[in-house]
């Protein structure tokens, strides 16, 4: 009964669309009882607190009888986090690990509890316009059918980057990590954003998610030793904005690589290793290619006109943050 009347909505969606025509309640209801819905707190003295709350809530999948995957943000540098089952209880959960160059996170619940899981799709096969399901948590709200609309790169100020998100209309409110299911009930990406343009240059309204092939590599590491073991991007612990194209600095990470070598907000980032930048993508694939988590850049800014010059040592994020009981 918790779950039924989440079900119903979602059935009416998939009635008008002829790719699930073998969808039944039944499915649809097995593929809820995968889905939770996840709550964390975290510190006030955490490093993301500020930009992201201290109080977080969205949603998470198994993917084995032990693993829930969800959107990173929710639950990195938490204290605590609990998890609510399809069946109404709710569980103290801990966080696993986490994949800033992704976004994914993986939390398991304290108590043990084999979950039934949904299986891993392949997210490269998504066809143009089609039809999938976004999942959130019977917890938090009903389900919904969306249009697969665009595959384009993800550019976040945040030091973020994804080359080939999916993309979806029309938006579903609760998409904070809700799984991207298929007819089959396969996982193909993990909702990450509210976009305001699913289709490029057009007012569309939709969601972005996370593919789900960028976990497969690194499924292994997360889940062993909490975070991966190769490709560490470099961090510098900067906000930026390029919408004049300029890559300008909008806030600097207290106690980052950056705060500590002397950039400040408003600075105008014009070289990365003496290579002209004048957007966040290739500002970010320059510093990427620098090496991995410690390599030392150097950047040219302009500060009130004068051009200066600075190195940076950047570091692994995730030994950044805040050290979370949790984790």
């Amino acid at each position: 009964m918790f779950i039924a009347k989440y079900i119903f909505p979602v059935l009416l969606f998939l009635c008008a669309s002829n790719s699930y025509a073998e969808i039944t309640k039944e499915k649809v209801e097995r593929f809820y009882k995968s889905i939770v819905s996840v709550r964390s707190i975290v510190p006030p003295e955490a490093r993301t607190a500020a930009s992201l709350g201290v109080e977080r809530e969205g949603n998470g999948v198994a993917i084995d009888e032990n693993h829930i995957l969800t959107i990173g943000y929710i639950v990195i540098e938490s204290e605590s986090i609990e998890i609510g089952l399809s069946d109404g209880r709710r569980l103290p959960a801990k966080l696993v690990g986490y994949d800033h160059t992704s976004g994914f996170g993986i939390i398991k619940s304290v108590v043990p509890l084999k979950m039934p899981p949904l299986q891993l799709g392949n997210s490269d096969n998504i066809n143009s316009e089609q039809d999938l399901l976004i999942l959130p948590s019977p917890n938090r709200g009903a389900g919904s059918i969306v249009r697969s609309v665009s595959r384009r790169p993800f550019t976040g100020w945040w030091e973020y980057f994804v080359e080939s998100p999916i993309y979806t209309t029309p938006p579903n409110g609760l998409w904070a990590g809700a799984p991207i299911l298929n007819g089959n009930g396969e996982i193909l990406g993990i909702g990450s954003l509210f976009v305001s343009e699913s289709v490029p240059g057009i007012s569309s309204p939709g969601n972005m998610s996370v593919p789900i092939n960028l976990l497969k590599p690194i499924l292994g590491d997360l889940i062993s030793s909490g975070r991966r073991k190769s490709k560490i991007q470099p961090y510098i612990g900067i906000s930026s904005d390029d919408s004049n194209d300029q890559v300008i600095v909008t806030r600097v990470s207290k106690g980052g690589p950056a705060f500590q070598a002397g950039i400040k907000p408003q600075d105008i980032i014009v070289t990365i290793n003496g290579s002209q930048i004048s957007n966040l993508k290739s500002f970010y694939e320059k510093v990427w290619k620098s090496g991995e988590a410690g390599v030392t850049i150097e950047l040219s800014v302009l500060r009130s006109g004068s051009l200066m010059n600075f190195k940076v040592k950047t570091v692994d994020r995730l030994d950044y943050f805040f050290k979370p009981q949790s984790f």
